[in-house]
């Protein structure tokens, strides 16, 4: 556990990721799993035992099967790619709704003064670079998944396995990837909380905040447990393992950093 620090003068409530965005997050993307995975599946049954006795004895049956299975995957490409932008957008624009309201309300907290917030260039092209950022991880979902399930089908026609195998490696196939769209709402929502929340806090002129390490997590990295409580530029980041970078910009990184007000605290990294 990260050891506690004392909060410094000036210091405002650290933005944490909001849960509510993250599971309505996962849900979108694990629904998008769930309805390429069930067409997949009953498509591959039907033409699995409709040529079975084919695919071992020929060579024809299996490119076939291949090039049937590129067109679906093809079909499906599509559909993650068509649906990607907006479920991107709908989340990043949640996100900086909450991050947006989280950082004014601690300001109030902290001052008793109600302050405004206003777009800028910053606030603009974290947005901008966030949303393409995850319309690319949606997108990723769907070709890892092609490419594994066009592997195993293959090998299995190779080996002449029967379809209960192939459904069952098929079954576990679907579970790591329902796994790896909740580890991006995870992720993703850790990351743009707080990349948002820190071009908020520059557009109100804050340009420092203290590292706090949460400790939530199961293998924390050892070098952002030892960054708890240090401050650190929020244009540049704070350095750690040699290079500068921000709370939660790391994979499973769900570090946050609490800004600080000029002016009332002179703590330097």
């Amino acid at each position: 556990m990260p050891a506690r620090v004392s909060k410094a003068r000036g210091e405002m409530r650290a933005t944490l990721p909001n849960a509510a965005l993250r599971i309505a997050y996962q849900r979108q993307l694990e629904k998008l799993v769930d309805e390429m995975h069930r067409s997949t599946l009953y498509w591959l049954r039907a033409t699995y035992r409709a040529r079975q006795g084919e695919i071992v004895q020929d060579a024809s049956p299996a490119r076939d099967l291949a090039d049937q299975l590129a067109r679906r995957a093809k079909q499906w490409r599509r559909m993650f790619a068509d649906r990607a932008p907006d479920l991107a957008r709908t989340f990043i624009a949640g996100v900086d709704k909450y991050a947006t309201s989280a950082t004014k309300q601690a300001a109030v907290a902290l001052t008793g003064i109600s302050v405004s917030v206003k777009d800028t260039l910053v606030s603009n092209t974290v947005m901008q670079a966030s949303i393409q950022e995850n319309v690319s991880l949606i997108k990723s979902i769907q070709s890892e998944y092609a490419t594994e399930v066009e592997g195993l089908v293959m090998r299995s026609v190779t080996a002449g396995r029967g379809l209960q195998q192939l459904t069952d490696q098929l079954e576990a196939r679907y579970g790591i990837t329902r796994r790896r769209a909740k580890f991006i709402a995870n992720d993703q929502n850790n990351k743009a909380t707080a990349q948002l929340a820190r071009a908020r806090q520059l557009g109100m002129g804050i340009n420092k905040a203290r590292w706090l390490h949460t400790g939530g997590g199961k293998n924390p990295r050892h070098s952002h447990v030892l960054a708890n409580g240090k401050v650190f530029d929020l244009s540049k980041g704070l350095k750690i393992d040699g290079e500068y970078i921000f709370p939660g910009e790391k994979p499973n990184c769900g570090c946050v950093g609490a800004p600080i007000i000029p002016g009332v605290d002179d703590e330097t990294e």
